[in-house]
């Protein structure tokens, strides 16, 4: 949703993936805790995120946006993470 309330649609483009999240970049910035659909354009998978922060404008334009995932995002990116291990 746009600061006035209305639905916006914004092609970004991903820094880093990660199995709990993302860091994408985006010509706008976005309040932390705004919560936000993504649509993978290869996969054409969707899935919900929340921002947990934000990085001001670079010299290109594009804020960086870190974003956290609101449901278990399976291969959602296209990329097999290694399982988890808990080691001491």
């Amino acid at each position: 949703m746009a600061a006035d309330g209305g639905k916006f649609d914004e092609k970004a483009h991903t820094g880093v993936v990660g199995v709990n999240g993302a860091m994408v970049r985006m010509s706008r910035a976005l309040e932390i805790g705004t919560e936000l659909e993504i649509t993978n354009r290869f996969s054409q998978q969707t899935a919900k995120f929340r921002v947990v922060w934000t990085k001001d404008a670079q010299d290109i334009g594009l804020w960086e946006i870190g974003l956290e995932s609101l449901q278990p995002l399976g291969d959602f990116w296209g990329v097999r993470f290694p399982p988890r291990t808990d080691s001491p």
